[in-house]
């Protein structure tokens, strides 16, 4: 049996279970779509409550969204890449130039940000794949190209140096409020906005898994040696993992971008920010659907709230962070999402065990 006969056959990439994950996806988004009514009925009467757990719910989804693209580049082909800030960052700041500086309507700049994030995406790939750097290695160089990226944007006074931007009133560049605007008076629009964001790259990922370039992907993953011994251009589709990633996580740059109203180099392209766009598929389930989805979902509340409980302690949301993630390697490296199938098969053992001890 080939390797590509292999994997098709381990992901059921052709068959009726591909549909399973798509079902489950349909449940969850009808949840969260009905998330800021639940909300508002848990905390009825208390109106600053209930906009900070919106703001809560957005940044969720926000890092569900960025781990989704995170894990086409890295759970699908097995590229681990420690420097995705680059591609969210160059998203962040392509907008935020184009609008300040250029009046250019939000959705335009954010569309070059993301073909812009592909480009850089490409270069990193072509000159780490073409060195054949893998694992740690390759790692290291996406970490490395970020933060070039991140020293020369300090440096540029025409990207305002160290200060950043800060996004004016829509009434500023000539647009009022509203979708073709990007800009909202209350968050609600921005949930459900993100949501958006959120179900497209989902919809992608899903069509890529279930697709020839999803085949491919994972066989690169599995073993690269062999699929390209039958004929996978591992190089190519690596480029291909590597543009498309960037490409939405440049996306998600914008919108915080355009969410938060101010973006510095210290803080898109921060070290850390590295890990807040990865850990969330590293919990949830690598080179799953549902796994950066339901791993955000668990990371980041615990952060925040830690983070606001505990603010008079620094630094704790980070170790929180990092004991999710030395937790998640050690003991549940497939993700959090595999301990149901987890559980089954625990339990037929014990029941197979109990049967045979009879």
């Amino acid at each position: 049996m080939s390797a590509i006969e292999t994997v098709r056959d381990r992901y059921r990439t052709f068959d009726d279970g591909r549909y399973a994950p798509l079902v489950k996806g349909v449940a969850l988004f009808g949840l969260l779509a009905a998330l800021p009514t639940l909300i508002e009925i848990d905390v009825a009467g208390m109106e600053l409550a209930a906009t900070l757990s919106l703001r809560m719910l957005i940044l969720t989804v926000i890092y569900a969204y960025t781990a989704q693209a995170w894990n086409i580049m890295s759970g699908y082909t097995g590229q681990f890449s420690f420097g995705h800030a680059a591609f969210f960052g160059v998203g962040a700041y392509a907008t935020q130039a184009l609008v300040v500086d250029f009046a250019v309507n939000p959705w335009v700049g954010m569309l070059v940000g993301g073909v812009l994030a592909a480009g850089y995406g490409l270069v990193i790939g072509a000159l780490s794949f073409r060195f054949n750097l893998q694992g740690h290695y390759f790692a290291l160089a996406t970490l490395a190209f970020a933060e070039l990226l991140r020293f020369v944007v300090t440096n540029m006074s025409e990207l305002h140096g160290a200060n950043g931007y800060f996004k004016p009133f829509p009434r500023d560049y000539g647009a009022e409020y509203g979708l073709a605007a990007f800009q909202f008076q209350s968050d609600l629009p921005y949930y459900y906005l993100i949501v958006g964001f959120l179900l497209v790259v989902t919809l992608v990922s899903w069509l890529i898994k279930n697709s020839w370039v999803g085949l491919y992907f994972f066989a690169i993953r599995e073993d690269e040696r062999a699929a390209a011994s039958v004929g996978v251009p591992s190089f190519r589709y690596k480029l291909i993992g590597v543009a498309v990633s960037a490409f939405f996580t440049a996306l998600g740059g914008a919108y915080w971008s355009m969410y938060f109203n101010t973006i510095r180099p210290d803080t898109v392209f921060a070290l850390f920010k590295n890990v807040e766009l990865l850990l969330p598929a590293v919990v949830g389930g690598p080179g799953t659907l549902l796994g950066p989805i339901v791993g955000s979902f668990i990371v980041t509340p615990v952060s925040e709230v830690a983070r606001t409980t505990f603010s008079d302690i620094n630094g704790l949301d980070r170790i929180i962070y990092g004991a999710f993630l030395v937790a998640i390697v050690i003991y549940s490296p497939r993700g959090v999402v595999s301990w149901p199938s987890q559980a089954r098969a625990l339990w037929e053992r014990v029941r197979d065990d109990e049967e045979v001890s009879e």
